[in-house]
This record gives structure tokens, sequence and C-alpha cells, in this order.
């Protein structure tokens, strides 16, 4: 069933101008590319060089103007608009609808991960589901128009990625990145409550025995996990020190940090198959790493 504005007319139609609803405005349709690329609302203020409350304003008027429930569904009529008669779309563009639902499976790349949304007041409002390859890029020629970009490329790239790692595997990474985001989310709630509370002088104490915590349960979890961890050629040490990297940067960056890249001296830890499941577009633009992966696990 099609969401209905407000004034019973179809918010699809809205957002195009197809119907006899408003448009969006150039700035609320670049706030829109930003946000179906997972971007938060305050990553989207500092791409655009804008409060966090304008953009907190635009999603509001478009609530209000278009009869629309809440963020995510904004983003869900925008990613699915008619595109017939725009110009070509770049090659690496997500093809899929955003925010993507609970076990999509469309895409062999898509490795599930949450984001955290947050209000005007930098309290968590919930979780949706992103691609941790989802990219925000700017549209060729442009300065103003976004897109969500495929970090590891094309459709063909992404085929011969998830071939090369194996279905098998990438489908266990996945069951075992669920469940490290399952013990994670009560750690990361408190610490940004913590964060929130506190913002001129963290409470720096409290906020260590958290992360101490944490990491005391995410060994246990890791430990209980390790059979499963060799057959995925993932050592248990070096899991241990992306988690407590990832820990670490959350505690001084928050949310607002970009996707970042495995370091060297850790990935040099993870056997040569591998290697490729957390640097996916060197392992691209490099076809014979691909080639030498050997696909599933044995």
């Amino acid at each position: 069933m099609r969401d209905r504005g407000k004034d019973g007319g179809d918010v699809g139609d809205e957002f195009t101008g197809s119907g006899s609803g408003p448009r969006v405005t150039p700035r609320q349709a670049q706030i829109l590319d930003l946000a179906a690329t997972g971007l938060s609302d305050k990553q989207i203020a500092q791409r655009l060089r804008v409060s966090h409350r304008t953009v907190r304003t635009h999603f509001e008027n478009l609530f209000v103007d278009q009869g629309i429930r809440n963020r995510s569904q904004a983003i869900a009529i925008w990613s699915r608009r008619p595109t017939q008669g725009h110009k070509a779309r770049p090659a690496d563009e997500c093809p899929y609808p955003k925010p993507f639902p609970p076990g999509f499976v469309e895409c062999p790349a898509y490795e599930a991960t949450q984001m955290i949304t947050l209000d005007i007041s930098h309290r968590p409002l919930g979780a949706v589901w992103t691609c941790r390859h989802l990219e925000s890029r700017l549209m060729p020629n442009t300065d103003y128009r976004w897109y969500g970009g495929c970090a590891i490329g094309d459709a063909e790239a992404r085929r011969r990625w998830s071939t090369a790692i194996g279905a098998d595997r990438l489908y266990d990474i996945s069951q075992l990145r669920q469940e490290v985001s399952a013990l994670s989310g009560p750690y990361i709630q408190r610490l940004i409550e913590l964060k929130g509370g506190h913002p001129a002088a963290p409470a720096g104490g409290e906020i260590q025995g958290v992360v101490d915590e944490f990491m005391t349960e995410m060994m246990r979890l890791l430990q209980s996990r390790k059979t499963v961890l060799d057959e995925l050629h993932l050592p248990l040490e070096a899991v241990l020190q992306l988690v407590r990297i990832a820990i670490d940067r959350f505690v001084e960056q928050g949310l607002t940090e970009p996707e970042w890249e495995v370091p060297d001296e850790v990935l040099t830890l993870f056997p040569d198959d591998i290697r490729s499941y957390f640097r996916p577009r060197q392992a691209v633009d490099r076809p014979d790493k691909l080639d030498r992966t050997g696909g599933e696990t044995a």
C-alpha cells in the first residue's frame, strides 16, 4: 500500500513533482541524497557546512508539508522515486532502496551494519540498517548533488569480490558481526548518554569503566567463537585489536567519524585470503589479489 500525503495525494508523487503536492527544495534534495547514503544529521550538516539544527528543520518541514511520519519514511520514499528521463547514474551507485530492510539479500556484497540516528539533542532515536560499503559521493561534474556509492565499485566488481571471498564465508562473517553488534549496542548507548551528559568535560572515569566492561564481555564472546573465527581465518587477537580500535575511536569521535580502514599494522595480522574483505576497494583495483583468495573456506 502506497503512503498518502496529508491531502490524500501520493507522497512519492509529491517528492518527484508528478502529483499536485509541492516538490522538495534543492537543499532538501541534497539532505535526502546524503541521508539515503546512511549519513546522520550531524554528518550531513558537516558535509553541507550548515548547522545541525538546519538539517533537522528541513526534515521537520518535510514531515509537516508532505505528511511524512519520520526520517526513515522520507528516505525510503526518496530512494524509490522514479528516475526516468534523468541523466545516466554513476556505475558505482548502490541501486537498492534505503534504508535496507532486515534480512536483505539482493546484493551479493551487502554487509549489514546498524547506524544509530540521533535527535537534535544528540540522543539516540534508534538504529537503521545500512551497508558498510555504502559511501556518500558527489555526482560527477557537480558540487551539490550526492549519491550513495559502493566502495567496491559497480555490479561486476561486487560480484567478483563476493565470489572471491566466498558466499558461505561472507554469510558466516555477517552472522558473527550481528552477534558483535548485539553485544555492542547497550554499551554504545551508555557511552552516548555519558558523553551527551558531559559535553564540556566528559566523565572520563565512567567512560573508561564502560569501555573496560565492554572489552571484557567482547573477549568472552569472541573466545566462545574461537572455532568459528579459525574457520573464517580471523585470528582472535587481530579481531580484538580491531574492536579496541573501533571503541576507542567512538569514544574520541562519537558518531561523526566516517568509515575508517583497518590500520596496516593490524591488517598484516590477517591471512592474505581475508585481507580483501577489509579493504575491498584495493582488492578490486588489483584483480590478482582477488584471483588468489581461493573462494570458500576449507
